[in-house]
């Protein structure tokens, strides 16, 4: 039997231990949880290769296009805006807007104030007021958002006073190899100063297109140089441990047709030079007849070659959405597919060797299609869509990032079939 000075020695260390149990209870009780880490921030990287046919992917070298869209959404085709061109397609993707209101009409055009816009490196592109509506960036910056932006069309102007908080002059000596390294270093950045919504444009399977045409190997080739540069970008998100914010969407501006160099329409066969401007030839013939020679330039040419359609502004089909621009010049005809309008029968234009590839046909053409996959955290996986029009690719990107997009051609039906 324990002595009491035992009972009184252990009786004190149990109420040591309670009270300190009572005391580590207590502020256990008091302490809060570890906040949740916040939110990733969703970036949207927007991956242009023009001219890429949407037929492309399923050529042997789209390897990891193939599976991107495996793991994501593909569409059919992304039906591209009329006229099927680099300029005023890369502009509606980003915008929502046909060409008929964003004002980028044509790849060349003339204004009775700004004069002549041509592409390239032409000062043109760089003068705000030939950009109308508002460009994803643009959309961004105003709701606190910087963008990062590799050569797309209109990254180099001031659109409504605002630039892209990374953007650069168009450098066509600036390697795929460089621009992935560029937006994977956006990627890595720190959330508080990182881009959320990236642009880059890749000009290889265009370029090949139009030289040696669509089917050729050399296209075959400039495919492989496309896929690499998706399979380096989807490397370095991964490598980042960036796959579960970002969301990688690769689209084209338009497909790419076949041309032979006995397909001409030699146009001032049917029309006199001195009585036109002719502001942009093929296969979208913009033609401003000189004053007083409207009646006549339309006569002459209506009905002038069995593969040449022309119309009055304001009389083109209503599903080209092409009548009400204000650089839509008075009088448009159009190439059948695979056809090319010169300005005469001694043309050269299409030298053998020279230029097999066109595209600006009929917007609705097969061979128009332009690519559209889709893949990340908001997007559906394994889904194959049917066709639709490019004006819904900047509704889409505004809804994955959040923002409160502005007016735009879009339709919100296009919006849910491919997000999650």
């Amino acid at each position: 039997m324990p002595s009491v000075s035992s009972v009184s020695s252990v009786s004190s260390a149990s109420k040591r231990l309670f009270l300190l149990a009572a005391t580590l209870t207590t502020f256990t009780a008091a302490t809060p949880h570890p906040p949740a880490p916040p939110p990733q921030k969703p970036v949207v990287l927007l991956v242009s290769f023009d001219g890429f046919r949407a037929d492309y992917l399923d050529r042997p070298a789209a390897v990891h296009l193939r599976a991107l869209a495996a793991r994501g959404v593909r569409a059919e085709r992304l039906i591209p805006s009329f006229p099927a061109k680099t300029f005023p397609n890369h502009y509606t993707i980003v915008t929502g807007l046909y060409p008929e209101h964003h004002g980028i009409s044509a790849n060349v055009m003339l204004d009775p104030i700004l004069g002549r816009f041509a592409t390239g490196n032409d000062p043109s592109g760089r003068d705000a007021r030939w950009w109308a509506g508002e460009p994803i960036w643009v959309t961004a910056a105003k709701q606190h958002m910087n963008s990062g932006i590799i050569f797309w069309p209109g990254n180099e102007a001031p659109i409504g006073g605002v630039r892209p908080r990374w953007w650069q002059t168009y450098d066509g000596a600036f390697t795929n190899t460089q621009r992935v390294q560029r937006v994977l270093d956006w990627v890595a950045m720190p959330g508080d100063t990182a881009p959320q919504f990236i642009g880059v444009y890749f000009s290889d399977t265009d370029d090949a297109g139009h030289k040696y045409g669509p089917m050729s190997a050399h296209t075959d080739s400039a495919i492989a140089r496309a896929d690499s540069a998706i399979g380096a970008l989807m490397r370095g998100i991964d490598a980042l441990g960036a796959t579960t914010r970002v969301n990688l969407i690769v689209v084209s501006d338009h497909g790419m047709a076949e041309i032979a160099h006995d397909r001409l329409i030699p146009l001032y066969d049917y029309v006199s030079r001195d009585s036109v401007t002719v502001v942009d030839m093929e296969p979208v013939s913009s033609i401003i007849p000189k004053p007083g020679a409207e009646a006549y330039v339309y006569r002459a040419l209506k009905g002038a070659h069995p593969h040449l359609q022309v119309w009055r502004k304001g009389e083109l089909p209503a599903r080209y959405h092409y009548n009400t621009g204000a650089r839509i010049t008075p009088i448009v005809a159009l190439a059948d597919e695979g056809w090319t309008v010169v300005a005469s029968r001694d043309s050269t234009v299409l030298r053998e060797g020279q230029l097999r590839g066109a595209h600006g046909y009929d917007n609705q053409l097969p061979s128009m299609g332009a690519l559209f996959i889709a893949a990340g955290p908001a997007f559906k996986r394994g889904v194959r869509v049917a066709p639709f029009e490019n004006v819904n690719v900047y509704p889409l990107m505004a809804a994955v990032l959040g923002l409160r997009p502005a007016p735009n051609d879009g339709a919100e039906a296009v919006v849910r079939a491919v997000m999650r």
